[in-house]
């Protein structure tokens, strides 16, 4: 009887090639550009159900809406921002930025780098870094721990400062079987808000109750729904108009 062989097929991992890809038909003279980013281990059109609820808003009629996909793992949000960069820098003006977890700091890279927009809002932001409890292997994950350099020099990035009165922070505190819990099961409510950033254009605490349910890493996830989203929908009806 003759042996079965065996065989196997070996990749090598690259970078995600970052991709600033539109939502439905582009307008050619548009009254302005909304990128929406994701977060960690994610995809642009993850994002979907937001972007929807945001286009429905009378004051987004005439706006572009995007949503990039970009390298979360083997880059750093640093990385992830050169990448972007490009694509983004060249949007039709103003511009606002939307981001989700990682995305949020992502976003304030951009500006750091020098991309220039009319608001940033972000919604379960690591600004501070995520919790101590979280798992953080691979180089994007690491960026995002509360003693990454990389987060460090974003913070302490005079760019990004100068623009702080143009950022809108969401975060997520939750109520489960255990009681309270002053973070979204992945990141803290004060680093969501940024409270030690100094003075932005608004801070704002989003309450999930899961009664005599286990809460989990489920209040984070709950970031990328509009249901749980309307003060975030109605900051950005504003910034819309």
């Amino acid at each position: 009887m003759e042996e079965s062989s065996t065989s196997a097929v070996s990749y090598k991992v690259e970078p995600r090639r970052a991709i600033v890809e539109p939502v439905g038909e582009r307008l050619m003279a548009p009254r302005g550009s909304c990128v929406v980013l994701h977060g960690w281990d994610s995809k642009g059109s993850d994002m979907a159900p937001l972007v929807a609820a945001l286009q429905r808003l009378p004051a987004a009629a005439q706006w572009n809406f995007y949503t990039p996909t970009y390298e979360t793992q083997i880059e750093t949000f640093v990385q992830a921002a050169q990448d972007l960069y490009p694509g983004i820098r060249a949007l039709q003006q103003p511009l606002i930025i939307v981001g989700y977890s990682e995305g949020a700091v992502v976003a304030r890279q951009l500006v750091a780098d020098g991309v220039q927009i009319k608001a940033v809002v972000t919604i379960c932001g690591p600004h501070l870094g995520v919790g101590p409890w979280v798992p953080t292997p691979g180089a994007g994950p690491g960026s995002l721990r509360p003693d990454s350099p990389d987060l460090r020099n974003l913070n302490a990035s005079s760019v990004d400062q100068s623009q702080r009165h143009r950022y809108h922070f969401f975060g997520i505190w939750c109520t489960d079987f255990w009681g309270d819990h002053q973070d979204d099961g992945v990141v803290p409510i004060n680093s969501a808000l940024g409270t030690t950033l100094g003075q932005v254009a608004e801070r704002v605490k989003l309450h999930l109750d899961y009664g005599q349910h286990i809460a989990g890493f489920d209040p984070h996830l709950r970031g990328m729904d509009p249901t749980y989203l309307m003060p975030v929908i109605n900051t950005c009806a504003q910034l819309f108009a």
